[in-house]
């Protein structure tokens, strides 16, 4: 496989490799696994606040027969949640012991901490995954930091540290923990302070910068914060596929609503789809630039993640180093 770590080294050299040799793009280096799409939240900056959509969650032998299936193309990267809070689905923690039994990693999590009891810590811990993200809401931070009570929040303060202490106490490196939080002209100037307050706890602080908010999926509506310049081919299409919770295939991770209809993985193979003449067709579209009225890609803005130092678009800081993006 043409592996990450390569493409990032050099963006347009995946895309020469791909307009010579497509078939070396046999399956996706990374899935994303939508197990619900249900959130308990109401966050004002997320795009679930423009977009309709049935909700439901991922069955689990819908979730085995993905996870089966990349097992066969290892090493795959395998982020279990998009577009909603997965620690929702009843099966949470039985899906990720089968995907680590599986051999699929990393395992990339995300939550918005208000499920993360003491209980449910140590399960997750005793799943050895790789990697945690904790998403906050930085009006409750705020709230909570300004001495005005705010029970979610000082919930959400306890779960994490829980988590942090009990990963301590069994002497475990894994997983990596974030605190993240999406940065907005409402809470910028509390940003210093929370990373102020998280960075020497946990092992990375994360800032995203607010995008949707025009109602444009993916789009950042200051282009000077994802870089700007020449629109370049978003590398999504060679690397990564992303599965809604009754097995469609989006996009991206920012193909909220499915315009194009791709496929379903109950029907058909991840790599039969992946391989498809329709998804050549998208790729194509993203390296030639044909990109009018073809939505989510028209408006986004995170192709240029792609071609970036470290591949990021945000703020990144590490107990050692902050990197600006």
């Amino acid at each position: 496989m043409f592996h990450r770590d390569v493409i990032l080294n050099d963006a347009g050299k995946a895309w020469d490799r791909y307009k010579n040799d497509p078939e070396h793009f046999y399956f996706p280096e990374r899935i994303t696994v939508e197990l619900t799409n249900r959130c308990n939240l109401q966050c004002f900056m997320c795009p679930r606040n423009k977009v309709e959509m049935q909700s439901g969650d991922m069955e689990l032998p819908l979730f085995k027969k993905i996870v089966d299936e990349a097992s066969l193309f290892l090493p795959v990267c395998l982020v279990p949640f998009f577009r909603g809070e997965s620690l929702l689905n009843p099966q949470f923690l039985e899906m990720l012991s089968y995907a680590g039994e599986k051999g699929l990693k990393p395992i990339q999590c995300s939550t918005n901490v208000h499920f993360l009891n003491p209980e449910l810590t140590r399960k997750i811990l005793d799943l050895d995954i790789d990697f945690i993200s904790f998403s906050i809401d930085m009006n409750s931070w705020r709230d909570y930091e300004g001495g005005r009570k705010n029970p979610g929040y000082e919930e959400v303060f306890k779960n994490i540290i829980f988590f942090l202490s009990e990963k301590k106490a069994r002497h475990k490196l894994l997983p990596e923990v974030q605190v993240s939080v999406v940065k907005t002209e409402q809470n910028a100037d509390f940003i210093k302070d929370f990373v102020g307050f998280w960075r020497d706890k946990v092992d990375r602080v994360r800032i995203y910068y607010a995008h949707s908010l025009d109602g444009k999926l993916g789009h950042l509506r200051d282009d000077k914060e994802g870089g700007g310049g020449e629109r370049k081919p978003c590398l999504k299409m060679l690397t990564d596929m992303v599965i809604y919770w009754n097995g469609d295939v989006a996009l991206c991770n920012h193909d909220w609503h499915r315009d194009m209809f791709i496929g379903n993985v109950k029907d058909d193979s991840m790599a039969d789809i992946w391989q498809s003449e329709l998804y050549n067709v998208v790729r194509k579209r993203q390296l030639y630039n044909d990109l009018a009225d073809f939505s989510p890609c028209d408006n986004c803005s995170h192709w240029q993640m792609y071609y970036k130092k470290n591949y990021l678009i945000g703020e990144l800081y590490e107990q050692d180093k902050v990197s600006t993006y």
